[in-house]
């Protein structure tokens, strides 16, 4: 059965993991929300969003979740109801973390007195805290990632493998960023509002949480101009690599143009050429100009010219 419920001194929370026909009848049938939020509950990836109403408030939330088979963050989202002595989570696809909470309020006596025994609103609150601190470990381990790449950039020289970590890096810090910006104005809002269910000794709650989400997104700021700097470093290790090869090829094309002249010169069936039946000067001079070639390429080696 995809809805649960946990209820505790008069306040009930209702955890929907799965959303289908189901979980939208239960919905209908037990409660009195707008028909565009039961909409937007139907329609998955909606963008963040805090609609108030009179009776109730309905929040769409989106949290940073590693992809494990492709190394790629996506956004969760999380749809959330709050009113008067209720609570109600609608999960979109999979979340582990909201599952153990949950049942950890289910089994755990204390922890249910903890959270459960206060208000929809501090049950919210510590709902939205333990989903956003989860995300502080997948942003640290994302860190270390990034200084063992920056590690092998400056010990090895960038191949096709260390471009495409580098761009999987950057796409995930972009991600993290696309998700957690609205998610500050979005708990910001939430500070202000004031419901029976969401009094005015919540406000320092949720200030917390916005609080935390400014340093998360500081760090993650932070990778970004590191990536931003260890892509312009690969950057010019590739082009100090391709104009090394097109300076060789350059250097072997003009070395090899004077023995090309001689060639063509007596490759022609033309008589009265200087030494044309002397087949042995002709052979010294192409052995001549090809170690005076051989000379110039040494000594500019040898100035670091080349």
């Amino acid at each position: 059965m995809s809805v649960k419920q946990i209820k505790q001194s008069g306040l009930t929370w209702t955890n929907i993991s799965t959303v289908n026909d189901e979980a939208l009848q239960f919905l209908k049938e037990n409660f009195k929300f707008h028909h565009l939020d039961i909409a937007d509950i139907k329609s998955e990836s909606q963008n963040p969003k805090l609609d108030t109403y009179k009776d109730y408030i309905f929040l769409v939330v989106h949290f940073p979740q590693w992809k494990v088979g492709n190394k790629k963050i996506l956004a969760h989202e999380i749809d959330i109801f709050i009113g008067q002595n209720s609570l109600i989570t609608i999960q979109h696809g999979k979340n582990k973390d909201i599952k153990d909470f949950f049942y950890r309020s289910m089994n755990n006596r204390k922890t249910r007195n903890e959270w459960i025994n206060k208000s929809p609103g501090y049950l919210l609150y510590k709902i939205l805290d333990e989903l956003f601190s989860q995300s502080r470990i997948m942003i640290d381990f994302l860190g270390k990632q990034i200084s063992i790449l920056e590690n092998k950039i400056f010990d090895n020289k960038p191949d096709g493998d260390i471009i495409r970590e580098l761009a999987i890096h950057r796409r995930n810090v972009l991600n993290l960023k696309r998700i957690l910006d609205p998610q500050r104005f979005l708990i910001a809002s939430l500070s202000n509002i004031r419901k029976p269910f969401l009094d005015e000794s919540l406000s320092i709650y949720f200030d917390d949480i916005k609080d935390y989400l400014d340093k998360l997104w500081v760090i993650v700021d932070t990778y970004k101009e590191t990536l931003d700097g260890l892509h312009i470093t690969v950057e010019s290790l590739i082009n100090q690599k391709t104009n090394k090869i097109i300076t060789l090829l350059t250097v072997i094309s003009v070395s090899l143009l004077p023995l090309t002249l001689l060639s063509g010169i007596y490759g022609m069936n033309i008589e009265g050429l200087p030494y044309a039946h002397s087949p042995a000067f002709v052979w010294g001079l192409f052995g001549a100009i090809a170690s005076f070639i051989l000379l110039l390429i040494f000594v500019m080696r040898k100035k670091k010219l080349l």
